[in-house]
């Protein structure tokens, strides 16, 4: 089964995956940050600028559940923590469309 993105588009190969297992969304954070960060994407065209080179996802638990909740950047595997909705949009502008990864938002090697 092919990977979906949360527009239910097939996954490109550069993502951002938001963690929506147990912990990471243990109050339904994770998906409200998700729907919200969608709704943006939409408002501001970056669902059709992303078209081809990148692709914004959830997946159930991810393992890492410190500083949750959290996503990572892939296929870099860097790791992302203390997510809200702005926090969300701001990695996927400037990590996974700018290449540049945030690095107050990194989550601390273990």
């Amino acid at each position: 089964m092919a990977l979906k993105d949360i527009f239910g588009q097939p996954a490109e190969a550069r993502r951002l995956v938001v963690c929506v297992g147990p912990c990471c969304n243990k109050t339904g954070e994770a998906e409200v940050f998700l729907e919200e960060l969608r709704q943006t994407m939409l408002a501001e065209g970056l669902d059709e600028a992303m078209v081809g080179t990148a692709s914004c996802m959830r997946r159930a638990c991810l393992g890492k559940c410190t500083g949750e909740p959290l996503a990572y950047i892939h296929p870099e595997e860097v790791w992302y923590h203390q997510l809200s909705p702005a926090n969300l949009l701001r990695i996927l502008r400037e990590h996974l469309l700018g290449l540049r990864p945030v690095a107050e938002l990194i989550l601390p090697e273990e």
